[in-house]
This record gives C-alpha cells, structure tokens and sequence, in this order.
C-alpha cells in the first residue's frame, strides 16, 4: 500500500511497529511532510516574523519526532498535534523578550492613572522600560493572561483568534483575560508608584524594579 493511502494514525502505528528500521523514519517522514505547511501556518500567526515560525516549527517536529510515544491511538494525531502545537508556541511567545512596544508602552503609563504624577514624572516614564515592563507583567499576571496580552499587544492578534488558538472555552474568550489584566496590571502599576513615592519622600533613589 503506498504511503498517501494510510491515515495518519495507520502511519503512527506502523512507524512504531518498525521502529529503529529505514521503514519506520520513511513513515514518520511522511507524516510531517502532510502536516508541515499546517504546523509552519500556525507557528507564523503566533510570532509573526516568518524566519522565526519556520525555525519554530521545524523545533517543534524534532521534538514530535522524538515524542511521538506520548501519542495515545485513541483520538486523532491531528488533534494532539494541533495540542502540542498549541502549547510551543505559547511557551515560545512568552519566551520572547518582551519590548515597549510589544506591550504597549503607551497602555502601562495609561493604567498608572496617577491624579498627581507631577513629582513622578520619570517614575511614569520608566513604564515604559523593557526590563520593568517584564518584571510588572510577571507580578501582575497569571501564565494565560500573559500569553494572551502578549499575543494581542505584541503580536496584534484579534481577540478573536487569540481565543482560537489558545482553546479558551469562556464565555467571552480572550476579552475576559484582557479586561483581567489591565484591572491587575493597574492595581500592580499603583503600587509600583506608591513605593517609588516613599522612596522619593525618603530621600531614596529607587531602583526602578518591581518589589
């Protein structure tokens, strides 16, 4: 039987059958060749930059070659690749380094919201640092709130597709997290402020670091 005749779960199988043999890579090999542009599409709509989804999904099918046993025959290899997926490409999201203007700056020094910033000026322009943009964002923020305002302020998504892709089965879907985190994100800024006050107050320098 050729190869394009079998499912990709008969190709799972009988690559395990075969396994260590020239058979058993001719099949796996098949297997990512249907899947490939899939994968490669699905890794440029998270990161955006084209390069890094090709070298991101090509990360991702050596760690499916190697963990091709963790696949369970019960459901379909199209829905746990699409999981595994899924999961690489949040975590790589929220391991890119995180600029200004991946998170927008302009939106950290709006949810200060201070009524007198005028003996806080530099404090407030200091939201904007990438270093103290990542260290309020990791204080503030729960693992799914960080992956989707990253993905919908860093890479520009609509909440829409956020919510697709990162399987968010709430009732108002990646809207909920936005509305989550700039609520917590503004409660963690005031803070941040409050103590650089003090530390203005005192007589200190302030590190600029969120404590």
């Amino acid at each position: 039987m050729e190869l394009e005749q079998l499912s990709d779960e008969e190709l799972v199988a009988r690559s395990r059958a075969a396994a260590g043999t020239p058979r058993a890579i001719e099949l796996i090999e098949e297997l990512f060749r249907r899947h490939y542009a899939r994968v490669a599409r699905w890794c440029s709509r998270f990161i955006g930059d084209r390069d890094s989804a090709a070298d991101l999904a090509q990360e991702i099918f050596a760690k499916l070659y190697r963990g091709l046993d963790t696949f369970q025959e019960h459901s379909k290899f199209s829905t746990w690749l699409y999981s595994v997926v899924r999961n690489e490409c949040v975590n790589a999201v929220k391991a890119r380094s995180i600029r200004p203007s991946d998170v927008g700056g302009e939106l950290l020094v709006e949810l200060a919201d201070q009524p007198d910033q005028s003996d806080l000026s530099e404090a407030v322009e200091r939201l904007g640092d990438a270093e103290l943009a990542r260290l309020l964002l990791n204080e503030a923020l729960d693992e799914t709130e960080k992956a989707v305002f990253a993905l919908h302020f860093g890479e520009d998504l609509p909440l829409q597709t956020i919510t697709c892709l990162l399987n968010l089965t709430n009732a108002s879907g990646a809207k909920a997290y936005i509305v989550s985190s700039r609520r917590k994100l503004s409660r963690t800024i005031r803070r941040w402020l409050a103590r650089e006050q003090r530390e203005l107050g005192e007589g200190g320098s302030g590190n600029g670091r969120a404590r």
